[in-house]
């Protein structure tokens, strides 16, 4: 396209329960959805709670396409019978100063529609930037990082061709996280596939005052993206565990899976520094 030419990026973060393919739309993998090229020169990113097909004749998605539309209309001088509003976000980091600032996201979420959120990825300068347009309406709006505390279920009304604000204060928030998967050999794993299907029967963390047993989920319905996200549970899903607002100490992880050697780890949490994710494989049992 054209230098002159902006457009707006909608993709879906609803994905498949499959093992034997990467996080996705139930599609396409997220990877080359949210390829960094494409995020940063787009005017705004969208994300929605739906998939490859559902995206197509989602409401909230038409919604906020109408959204956009108007507004050019409406500078355009055309009559339009529906707009949006804009928000201005303020944010900052109450963190120690060598720590790396996580990206936020901020998530509204329509008052009395389920799984109609729609997200907004963001990067660490961009305190001050106005969003939108929205479709105008009541929304919670929730903001934070992975590895950042910010608000949650913040009330927050958008008018049409109006800027609404909202002020938030980043902390820290110690997380352990990783990758379980199996340590096939080369000979037995199958090409362009992840490494196997395990079957965890449980996910472990023990520290000082700390003994916590991770949420194993396995419903496809359940939204772990965002709605464990902003209530920060512990939780495992598709391969992939985390343990929320964790104080500095030494911990053991323990992981059992059906089928595998028990795994044991000693994991360190510091303020000064976010641990790594971590990318765990199990041994399978010894043949008896």
């Amino acid at each position: 396209m054209p230098e002159t030419v902006s457009f707006y990026m909608f993709f879906g973060h609803r994905g498949s329960r499959n093992p034997f393919r990467l996080n996705n739309d139930r599609t396409i993998a997220l990877s080359s959805l949210l390829d960094s090229r494409a995020q940063s020169e787009a005017k705004m990113n969208y994300a929605f709670n739906e998939d490859h097909g559902s995206i197509i004749h989602s409401k909230a998605v038409l919604d906020q396409y109408n959204a956009i539309i108007n507004g050019f209309d409406q500078k355009s001088g055309t009559v339009a019978q529906q707009s949006g509003g804009y928000l201005q976000l303020l944010f900052s980091y109450n963190y120690p100063l060598e720590r790396v600032r996580p990206q936020p996201l901020l998530v509204l979420q329509p008052v009395g529609k389920k799984r109609e959120e729609t997200i907004v990825y963001l990067n660490a300068k961009d305190s001050g930037r106005i969003l939108g347009p929205f479709p105008a309406g009541d929304y919670l709006a929730s903001f934070g990082a992975l590895t950042a505390l910010g608000g949650k279920y913040v009330p927050v009304t958008i008018k049409n061709n109006e800027t609404s604000e909202l002020n938030y204060v980043l902390r820290p928030d110690n997380i352990i996280s990783g990758y379980v998967t199996t340590a096939l050999k080369p000979e037995n794993r199958t090409a362009g596939m992840p490494d196997g299907n395990i079957t965890i029967q449980s996910i472990t963390l023990k520290g000082a005052g700390i003994h916590r047993k991770l949420q194993i989920l396995e419903n496809e319905d359940v939204d772990v993206s965002i709605g464990h996200f902003i209530q920060r549970i512990d939780s495992y899903y598709k391969g992939n565990f985390i343990f929320f607002g964790l104080p500095p100490d030494e911990y053991e992880l323990f992981i059992r899976a059906k089928g595998y050697d028990p795994f044991v780890q000693r994991c360190l949490v510091q303020d000064s520094e976010q641990a790594g994710h971590m990318y765990i494989r199990l041994t399978p049992e010894l043949q008896r």
